[in-house]
């Protein structure tokens, strides 16, 4: 039985609810279950990954009282840690990397919960033909700038390293054993947009053990200039790898590695809230996408399992796929 009250908005976080897409699917044999991960208390899949990095963080003694945790992010990391930070009596500051007035929301929703935000935009990205955002590469500047403030903080700043911090993946060993419950160790597919790696990773790791048939599909935006390919060879830097080098290194974590383009993931994104009532972000949409294709190329019945990421509250002034 649930808490009837809570003590704290962190007690919130995680064992987000599983929902049958059933107009979509309509005259399928196959399902697509989509675990709301938007019903996390600042609206996306992050917080998980923002209170265990947290957390971790302070056991180890990395992050003392006083300290400013500082990220790049092009969004809802930002916003998560943000949200989670203040709430752990932290400062916070975000190189906020989404674009034009989408950023400019992200970085007064971040203010609002009392973030110091730095708008670092993309100078080339109004020039892109293909709108999708690959977050990897975008938030590079934001990194160094991480790197580089931490290096002269004499540990008053800390850097969260969402893109290479295993707590990113430890925290989705969690989701993953939701999933499990939730759909009592019966799935054939799992499809997640990729970002940072570290869903797909944490899930995947944790899926394969429980259910070593299950077929795992990553996405990424069409606009990357670095597609993946499993087995590849990704060095890590300070700022770049981390955690998509050791998913890549590893082919039996991830099955198909596929692009999608920003129409197609708005497309379906659109669906969703028209025909499903279900007010998720653009990732959504590109993962059920995939989930629905993956459906198309089978002869046989299939459940297919992905997330619902983040809010469509973040998607107001601008929708774009961004990972």
């Amino acid at each position: 039985m649930s808490k009837k009250i809570y003590d704290s908005m962190l007690e919130l976080i995680g064992n987000t609810p599983m929902v049958r897409l059933n107009k979509i699917c309509k005259g399928l044999d196959s399902e697509i279950l989509c675990k709301l991960e938007y019903m996390n208390p600042s609206g996306s899949l992050k917080d998980r990954i923002a209170y265990e990095m947290i957390r971790k963080a302070e056991e180890s003694g990395e992050l003392k009282p006083g300290a400013t945790i500082v990220e790049s992010s092009t969004g809802n990391t930002g916003f998560a840690l943000s949200s989670v930070g203040r709430a752990m009596g932290y400062n916070v500051r975000i190189y906020e990397t989404m674009p034009g007035k989408a950023g400019s929301e992200k970085k007064k929703m971040m203010e609002n919960v009392g973030a110091e935000v730095c708008l670092m935009e993309p100078e080339d990205i109004e020039e892109m033909k293909e709108r999708s955002i690959a977050g990897s590469e975008v938030e590079l500047p934001g990194r160094q700038r991480c790197f580089d403030v931490e290096q002269e903080s004499d540990g008053k700043i800390w850097w969260a390293r969402q893109f290479a911090n295993p707590q990113n993946c430890e925290s989705h060993y969690i989701t993953a054993q939701e999933i499990l419950e939730q759909t009592d160790g019966k799935l054939d597919v799992f499809v997640q947009s990729i970002g940072t790696g570290g869903s797909v990773y944490g899930i995947a790791k944790v899926l394969k053990e429980a259910c070593p048939n299950v077929k795992v599909i990553g996405i990424q935006p069409a606009s990357s200039k670095e597609p993946w390919t499993a087995g590849m060879d990704f060095p890590k830097t300070d700022i770049k790898g981390g955690i998509v080098s050791d998913m890549l290194a590893n082919p039996d974590l991830v099955d198909e590695l596929v692009m999608i383009t920003d129409e197609q993931a708005r497309a379906m994104t659109h669906r969703i809230w028209e025909e499903e009532g279900l007010y998720c972000g653009v990732s959504s949409g590109a993962n059920v996408h995939f989930a629905m294709e993956e459906i198309k190329k089978s002869s046989g019945k299939l459940r297919v399992v992905t997330l619902m990421c983040d809010h469509m509250n973040r998607y107001l002034s601008d929708e774009r796929y961004v990972t």
